[in-house]
């Protein structure tokens, strides 16, 4: 690692800090990890660091007092010291990696959800942690699968150049914090659409937990992990950090493996503008497009049109679904059309456009049909039903039986992908649509 390494390493630091997301430096000892946390005191931040080996789970859970004949979780003083601050502050758990399985899991709720006992941590306080590997540690301990997932994990090392240089100066880099950027909102929905888009392609990294205990206790995908990585890459993206930078706060989120194939795929996708979409959504937005892009550039509008919460951008966003959907056909098009249905305003009509979907739609109870009894043609405003009736999807065909033979049933269904996503989304039933058949006893 050279110089700008170690500065693109800060600055990881500094956005996780700024987003309230909890980071973990891993490094050997002595490589400055508590030293560099803890320079944040001269630019005005309270560090309350901890070795988290000196203390007891009642010491992150809170501890069990009486008062007034019930019982509540007193916090500890150093939860109050953080509260009772009036500027920002960091919770600091040093040397990590020695803290017992029970210590680890007391940990969790404050490191999920900023909670200590009772005591609520204010918006001005972040979580940063250190460890040695396990193998140098002083009894030093693996961390569970549910503590890692809770940290971005970022690898620690103090180059020579930065060392020799800060060792006569002085001098040493400090880790810049942020501001959330007005525009955050808009960054956080551009990343939320690109994730989701990644993971619709390959559903197999949505949840990958490593199977040996040593990965187990870094950065892997998750949920959580994913959720955390397009939060980092927004306030990265709205402060114009690097893509070095980028890189880092990602593989730390879901590992490097993750981390590579998103960035790669992400990097191909070059998305239109939703608001010009909602601007002109009959347009030439979808022609020659594949269907991953289709469906990522519908997401985009499907969260730009909720955040406009208006009837028109809603409208709008339902004929630039329809458009997709006559272009590139309806697969696509459905989970955004599915979204918008279930969340239209009250006032919000609907487009004639809508009967491309009209199949699809009404197996899945979302639009009823002419001659149902629901009132109005399948267009009309009165066809969508916010929530899906049980409706009908097989039929039983009986066969002649021969002697010796079992009759069986066979139960229809659809066979297109996207009416069966449709259907199994909006039914009671918990089952997965597929053709079966069902034997029955012999008479």
């Amino acid at each position: 690692m050279n110089r700008t390494g170690y500065e693109n390493l800060l600055q990881a630091v500094g956005i996780c800090v700024s987003a309230r997301i909890p980071a973990l430096l891993w490094g050997d000892p002595g490589q400055g990890k508590t030293a560099a946390i803890e320079s944040a005191r001269g630019s005005g931040w309270h560090v309350e660091t901890l070795i988290i080996s000196h203390y007891e789970p009642s010491d992150f859970a809170g501890l069990p007092v009486l008062v007034d004949g019930r019982v509540e979780l007193a916090p500890p003083a150093w939860a109050v010291r953080l509260r009772d601050h009036e500027g920002p502050a960091i919770a600091f758990f040093d040397e990590f990696s020695t803290a017992s399985p029970a210590l680890q899991a007391a940990a969790l709720r404050p490191l999920a959800h900023y909670e200590v006992g009772a005591l609520q941590l204010p918006p001005s306080v972040s979580f940063l942690a250190a460890a040695n590997p396990a193998d140098v540690a002083a009894a030093g301990w693996e961390l569970a699968a549910p503590t890692a997932s809770r940290f971005v994990h970022l690898e620690w090392e103090l180059p020579l150049e930065v060392y020799s240089e800060a060792l006569v100066t002085g001098q040493w880099p400090t880790m810049p914090v942020h501001a959330v950027p007005d525009d955050f909102e808009v960054h956080l929905l551009a990343q939320r659409v690109l994730v989701s888009g990644f993971l619709r392609a390959r559903a197999s990294q949505l949840s990958a937990i490593p199977k040996t205990a040593i990965d187990r206790g870094k950065a892997f995908p998750t949920p959580r992990t994913w959720d955390y990585a397009a939060r980092l890459v927004a306030l990265a993206r709205a402060v114009d950090a690097s893509d070095a930078v980028v890189r880092l706060l990602v593989a730390g989120c879901v590992g490097g493996a993750a981390a590579h194939e998103f960035l790669a795929w992400s990097a191909a996708q070059d998305l239109p503008d939703s608001l010009a979409i909602l601007a002109d959504p009959t347009g030439r937005w979808f022609a020659g497009a594949r269907a991953d892009h289709v469906y990522v550039t519908l997401q985009g509008v499907v969260g730009v049109a909720t955040q406009a919460g208006t009837p028109e951008a809603w409208s709008a966003a339902v004929v630039a679904c329809c458009t997709a959907a006559s272009t590139v056909g309806v697969d696509p098009a459905v989970p955004a059309i599915r979204a918008l249905l279930r969340t239209r305003p009250a006032a919000a009509p609907l487009p004639p456009e809508i009967k491309v979907f009209g199949s699809v739609l009404a197996l899945a109870g979302l639009l009823s049909t002419p001659g149902s009894g629901a009132g109005g043609d399948a267009c009309g405003s009165s066809a969508v039903r916010r929530w899906a009736p049980r409706v009908q999807l097989s039929t039983s065909v009986r066969r002649p039986v021969g002697k010796g033979e079992r009759r069986r049933r066979r139960s229809t269904s659809c066979t297109s992908s996207s009416v069966r996503e449709a259907a199994s989304t909006t039914l009671p039933c918990r089952r997965p649509l597929r053709t079966s058949w069902v034997a029955t006893r012999r008479r």
